[in-house]
This record gives C-alpha cells, structure tokens and sequence, in this order.
C-alpha cells in the first residue's frame, strides 16, 4: 500500500467511523494488489457529468478512486458512496445508520444513448412483466435472462457485443445494476460495501 494514502484520505476519512475507516483501508488494500490506484477529487472524474439530470440525494460520492491495469491499457473510477438510512416511505431516519456502497464508473468509445441492464429474478420470469420494455432479443436467446432498456436499439445492440455479453453473464450478483448515458457507463451492486463487492465491481470494470 502507498505509504501517503492515509495522509491522501486524512479530511476524507475524518467523518467516517473508525469501522468504516479500517473497511475502506482494507478495500483499498485489495484493490492496490491488482490495480493501479490513485485518489483524486470528485470534481475530476466524470461522475457529475453523468448525474446532472438524474441527482441521487441519497447517494453521495465521498471518495474517488482513479484506477488504471496494471498494463495501464485499460482506465475507470471507483467511488465510496454515502448511502442515507431511509424508512419504507423514503424519509430520512435518524435512528437508521448510514451505510457505505461502492459504485464504478468508465468511459466508453462511443455514445450509445440510454441503455439499462438487470438480471431477471424468478417472478419477472414468470409474469414477463419487463417483455414490453425489452430490446428484441428473439436472436439472443443466451441473453434472454436479462431484460434491457435502450432508447435507441440499435446502439443497443451495438453495445451488447458477445464480448459484453459474456462479461455480464459472469457477474457472480444478480443484483446489479449497469447504465449507460451516452458514452458513459455506471455499475453497481446496491448492497452494503465490503471486499467482495469491491472487487467484483472493479473486474467488472476492467472488462467491459
């Protein structure tokens, strides 16, 4: 681990609980064995450029991770997110501890439009209740367990190469979520950050 990424992190870290603060250390660990990694302000990735028409006020980003291969061929950004405790209605609940989740974000090749991707469960199965939002798959029956918004199928398509395909099919959580906006790609497992997730969304990351 570098040896001034505490003295990097030191005001970042200050709000957090001294649990969280070894959490992130520990991610940070894991994450420095197969990347490069490097801590930069949020104001110099992309993430408000992919949320300026879609604020989440109760998602924050609180630290940006810069990370490159360790070719360095191949570049996106992590983030630690500050996730508020809600009740079942959306309010802010004060007894309610806010939790850490961990997000990436990267750069893509082109503008492929708006495009969302999930993992059907069981009961989107059975009802089909997401068939009528789904870009035609009747060609892509390996890709029938997912459905997928696209405001433009043909970027969409153009999007869902065998490659990516099989980069999704291989996310060991069905609980995912990818967005692309334009040339931009989110992914994210809405699930309380520890290592795994960490390093699930930093292999996904890489190869997309």
């Amino acid at each position: 681990m570098e040896l001034d990424f505490r003295k990097l992190l030191v005001s970042k870290l200050f709000g957090f609980s001294r649990k969280d603060e070894e959490l992130i250390m520990n991610v940070y660990d894991q994450l420095f064995e197969h990347y490069n990694i490097s801590v930069i302000d949020i104001k110099d990735s992309p993430y408000h450029e992919f949320k300026t028409d879609d604020p989440n006020l109760l998602k924050t980003p609180e630290i940006c991770y810069y990370i490159t291969n360790k070719e360095k061929t191949n570049q996106f950004y992590l983030f630690i997110m500050n996730v508020i405790g809600t009740s079942a209605r959306g309010a802010r609940m004060t007894d309610h501890k806010d939790t850490l989740e961990i997000w990436g974000l990267k750069k893509l090749d082109d503008d492929f439009g708006f495009i969302s991707v999930n993992k059907k469960n069981f009961a989107d199965k059975i009802a089909g209740i997401f068939s009528r939002f789904n870009v035609n798959f009747k060609e892509n029956q390996d890709f029938k367990d997912f459905y997928v918004l696209g405001s433009d199928p043909y970027k969409t398509m153009t999007f869902l190469t065998p490659h990516r395909k099989e980069v999704i099919k291989a996310i060991p959580d069905e609980d995912f979520k990818i967005e692309v906006k334009n040339n931009l790609l989110s992914f994210g497992l809405p699930k309380v950050l520890n290592i795994e997730n960490a390093l699930i969304t930093a292999d996904f990351m890489e190869n997309i």
